[in-house]
């Protein structure tokens, strides 16, 4: 796998400068600076604009000389950085990364972003210590999971030189991408960013189609050589902490472990929500969840009713609109839906080969989608206090998305009022997941595609009956009705220190952790997308490998300072709580009337932070052990 550290390519100057006539521009200002030098690619005439929505804007907005210029200038440097010249500015500093990701957007950008990007980018990558030849007799870790946190997990404590165990339920990895293998199943963030930043590839589509994703899942396996420490279909049913031993003794169908640590990396959507509906043990046709899609399902000329209308319903109504004979939809809610017009589009070799031979042109492709789909969006998630005063609904920010959401329905439903009226939200944007544009609307406004809107009375044997009375006669039912989010860890039962079960602690569905990652009571425990954690945006990888970073860190912290376990302080852990239920409380998806997966019963935001990402990397960026009670280890006993 190619780094920034890599020996230069040979590169063919003519290839070269075709391929850099597609590149995007504002990256290539980043290249030539980090290659040359020369400051005066970060200003005028070279200012790129601003880009809007999720557009490329390749050329920066710039006069078609000045892109050519540009392009030309980076075939120049790359062509010699070929052939031995080193780069001027191959890890740049602070200040000089607030220049770059300003002058590379066209806006400025805080400093705070400077740490994350660092990291992301590539150039300061995370390399854990090596803590192999430190370590005390008998500690280990186990991982709960094989999805993409526990992926994670398991790379850096290989780096770390620490034993560990990934067991994973399933007989693949992937987690719910190895699950969710219904027809149109792809990712809704583009595949260059929804990828670890430690582990890039040349994607074969923008958003990239489950299969494609579950195959980067196993070249990373193969590429870290993690095979030898994974074992499929082992699910954990039980954990207690043995105090005396400062272990976690991990119960499964056939066996006791013993452990130091453990991690759990179960997922969000992890457990599906199947609805109970009246009369569904008298339905003769096909019953199937979306998530647990059975091989061979098909649905070529029969009538099928999908009930939900979020991201997997949008992804699986579009892709078998054609061969269904009668679609019906059951929306409970409408979702606001944003255009994209990159959504089903293969990524061009040109762009492959500029990653592969024009050294950081990945990185700034990446911090591009990076701030586009995860930062552009945020300041409309908060609701200004001032609002009604204003006359505004929410603020004027998160309005003015509201007016441009409004307006590409109407242009795409037409002269379908009755749809228009259907498919409008009365929830503001970001109350719930912001979805894009895979055809749905158009879908919507086929002659065998019928939206219903008042829900599911009772099924017959063969028919679903409305609350009006409406019958749609149904040869299959699919579920996509999502998941028990708000129960974390559910149905793993863990006992912490003094007994204490977790899920007595958390009660059914008020999950609490400090950052998310660790509990009191719960000594050497550590979640993976745990509570309040769910990005307010982008790819959750990112948070992802943040959360990964901590861990691992607090990890060889313990063998370095010969701890036998930390456990975070109830003080520390309630103050965090406390900012966290603050700050949840004045985002938008918080509002009363919004009704979405992030609240609990009892209205508790449980799933999302509602701290921009480099807020959360910040917090996590390193372990303070003064926020743990630590007991010392076999040095020291």
């Amino acid at each position: 796998m190619s780094s920034l550290l890599d020996p230069a390519p040979a590169v063919d100057p003519g290839e070269l400068r075709r391929a850099l006539e597609s590149a995007n521009v504002p990256c290539l200002l980043g290249v030539l600076f980090q290659l040359t030098g020369d400051r005066r690619w970060l200003g005028e005439p070279y200012r790129v604009a601003r880009t809007v929505g999720f557009e490329d804007l390749d050329d920066g907005g710039l006069p078609a000389e000045r892109a050519a210029e540009v392009r030309a200038a980076a075939a120049d440097a790359v062509t010699a950085w070929s052939a031995g010249t080193p780069a001027v500015h191959p890890e740049p500093g602070p200040a000089e990364l607030v220049e770059l990701m300003s002058a590379v957007m066209g806006e400025p950008i805080p400093e705070t972003y400077a740490p994350l990007a660092a990291e992301q980018l590539g150039f300061t990558p995370f390399v854990p210590e090596d803590v192999s030849s430190r370590l005390p007799t008998g500690f280990s870790v186990v991982v709960v999971g094989a999805g993409f946190s526990g992926l994670a997990a398991a790379v850096h404590l290989e780096r770390a030189g620490i034993p560990f165990r990934v067991l994973e339920r399933n007989d693949r990895p992937g987690g719910t991408w190895f699950e969710n293998r219904y027809p149109g199943a792809r990712v809704d963030i583009p595949s260059n960013l929804y990828s670890y930043s430690f582990f890039p590839r040349d994607w074969s589509e923008n958003f990239a189609r489950r299969d494609e994703i579950v195959g980067y899942i196993d070249d990373l396996i193969d590429h870290f050589e993690l095979a030898p420490h994974l074992e499929y279909g082992v699910a954990v049913e039980h954990a207690e902490w043995d105090a005396a031993a400062n272990e976690w003794v991990v119960t499964t169908a056939t066996e006791t472990i013993r452990c130091t640590a453990l991690i759990t990396a179960a997922g969000l959507h992890r457990t599906p929500n199947i609805p109970d509906f009246t009369g569904l043990a008298d339905f003769t046709g096909e019953v199937v969840h979306s998530a647990r899609w059975p091989e061979g399902t098909e649905v070529a000329g029969k009538r099928v009713a999908v009930v939900g209308a979020g991201a997997s319903a949008m992804q699986l109504v579009c892709a078998v609109a054609d061969e269904a004979e009668r679609l019906v939809v059951l929306q409970r809610e409408p979702h606001w839906i944003a255009p994209n017009e990159h959504y089903f589009l293969p990524q061009p070799e040109a762009r492959h080969q500029l990653f592969r031979q024009v050294p950081f042109y990945r990185a700034w492709f990446r911090f591009r989608l990076y701030w586009l789909y995860t930062e552009r969006t945020y300041a409309a998630l908060r609701v200004d206090p001032k609002a009604a005063a204003k006359g505004k609904r929410v603020s004027s920010l998160n309005d003015a998305f509201r007016g441009f959401f409004t307006r590409y329905l109407e242009t795409q439903l037409g002269d379908r009022a009755d749809l228009i009226a259907k498919a409008t939200p009365e929830h503001p944007p970001f109350g719930k997941r912001l979805l894009l544009d895979n055809g749905w609307f158009a879908t919507l406004r086929r002659p065998h595609v019928s939206l219903v809107t008042d829900g599911i009375d009772h099924l017959t044997e063969r028919a679903l009956v409305t609350p009006s009375g409406e019958t749609h006669e149904i040869d299959t039912l699919v579920l996509c009705t999502g998941f028990q989010q708000q129960r974390f860890l559910h149905p793993l039962r863990l006992r912490g220190r003094d007994g204490l079960e977790l899920r007595e602690s958390w009660g059914d569905d008020d999950g609490r952790a400090y950052l998310g990652i660790t509990a009191p009571h719960f000594p050497n425990l550590f979640f993976l997308y745990g509570p309040n954690t769910n990005p307010p945006g982008g790819s959750y990888l990112v948070t992802a490998e943040a959360q990964v970073r901590y861990v691992v860190e607090l990890l060889t912290r313990m063998v370095r300072d010969d701890l036998a376990a930390v456990e975070v302080r109830p003080e520390v852990y309630e103050r965090y709580n406390a900012e966290l239920d603050a700050a949840n409380a004045a985002m938008v998806y918080a509002q009363d009337g919004v009704r979405n997966y992030y609240r609990n019963s009892s209205g508790r935001v449980v799933t999302n932070s509602p701290w921009a990402v480099p807020d959360y990397f910040a917090r996590t960026a390193h372990p303070d052990l003064t926020d743990f009670h630590l007991t010392e280890g076999h040095r020291h006993g």
